[in-house]
């Protein structure tokens, strides 16, 4: 998935669910069900990280990795979009 295919699901507020190195992921927009207003990215089952930009969202750091190389890196049929 490029960045700017990223960005547009997150504009939108898609729901994205990937597997990475063994592991489920979430990226949700909490504001629908929370009336928050930000971007929570979590490891299934465990506390959120929540930030406020997409930015933030794509510098996020996965087992030394940010976010945005491994969502570039994974095959299209990677992701769950909700």
């Amino acid at each position: 998935m490029t960045r700017q295919e990223f960005f547009e699901l997150i504009d939108t507020g898609r729901e994205i669910e990937f597997y990475y190195d063994g592991k489920g992921y979430s990226i949700t927009r909490p504001d629908e069900i929370l009336n928050l207003d930000c971007l929570s990215f979590c490891e299934f089952d465990k506390e959120p990280t929540d930030v406020d930009t997409f930015e933030e969202l794509c510098e996020i750091q996965v087992n030394g990795k940010s976010l945005i190389s491994i969502i570039e890196s994974l095959d299209e049929d990677a992701f769950r979009i909700f």
